[in-house]
């Protein structure tokens, strides 16, 4: 097995931009890939093995496609590693720390390829369990989703024990299910709520659930017990797309769209009724 010195050497421009609690991430150009994403994982088990398989199955056009998987030593360990597409786009959180805000058209175009990519999941019965801004880039208005590191597939053996009080989430984007690992509630509305989460937080500049809480268990709190404010966007004169978003953040599942394919005819209705897409001031 190949040492990750010498893994290292057909690489150039190596550089660290990630590490977390499962994997540190660089990138790199590839002699063959050109520039890509190197991840190395901390230790195999089932759930990296699970983020693996899905990512390379999936056949999505918004997830990086992944060009490479084996194993090295890494740090005197046996390491899985990924290389990965690197997408030439901006973490979206980095756009929201700028103080970048969305217009209701941009917020609507967004929106929609978020919902089209959960279609997608709905088909393959995965559900991702976070998305959030760190998670999504934009690219030339095109957006992608990253890491399936806590995504679960609906019909195969739950990875999270039953009887665990938390179940695998970020706070202030996981919708009340998820956090409380009420498995038999969680299926793509729970990433519906996300996706509203975070259109609204593009909206206004802030998280709904996160904005004044003190720690993450207020976070949790707020999140089970706050509705999000509702604001007139420019453009939106009849609420149609505030009202959307609010259904799609709404604590219990049976609130929310049934599924991605009839929020998109609601998104498609509200569209109808936009008369500009005047950037909020």
């Amino acid at each position: 097995m190949r040492d990750f010195r010498e893994f290292e050497a057909t690489l150039s421009n190596l550089t660290q931009i990630a590490r977390g609690g499962q994997k540190v991430v660089y990138s790199a150009t590839h002699p063959d890939f050109g520039s890509v994403v190197v991840k190395l994982f901390f230790k195999t088990d089932a759930r990296s093995q699970r983020e693996i398989d899905i990512s390379a199955d999936s056949g999505f056009d918004c997830v990086p496609r992944i060009y490479e998987t084996g194993h090295v030593t890494y740090t005197g360990s046996e390491t899985l590693y990924i290389i990965e597409q690197r997408v030439d786009g901006e973490e979206l959180r980095k756009r929201l720390e700028r103080g970048e805000r969305f217009i209701l058209n941009e917020a609507a175009d967004f929106l929609e390829q978020g919902l089209l990519f959960i279609k997608q999941l709905e088909e393959k019965n995965i559900v991702h369990r976070d998305i959030k801004p760190e998670n999504i880039i934009v690219a030339d208005g095109k957006v992608y989703f990253l890491d399936f590191g806590i995504a679960r597939i609906l019909g195969v053996p739950s990875l999270t024990k039953t009887e665990a009080i938390v179940g695998p989430h970020t706070p202030g984007y996981a919708a009340p299910e998820q956090f409380n690992n009420l498995k038999s509630d969680i299926d793509s509305r729970a990433d519906l709520f996300s996706i509203g989460v975070v259109t609204y937080e593009c909206l206004s500049g802030k998280n709904p659930f996160s904005e004044g809480a003190v720690s993450h268990l207020d976070i949790l709190q707020r999140t089970e017990t706050i509705t999000p404010i509702s604001f007139q966007v420019p453009g939106d004169t009849q609420q149609q797309f505030m009202g959307l978003l609010s259904s799609l953040m709404g604590k219990f599942p049976s609130r929310r769209p049934k599924d991605a394919t009839q929020a998109l005819n609601w998104l498609s209705a509200a569209k109808s009724t936009f008369q500009n897409g005047e950037a909020k001031k």
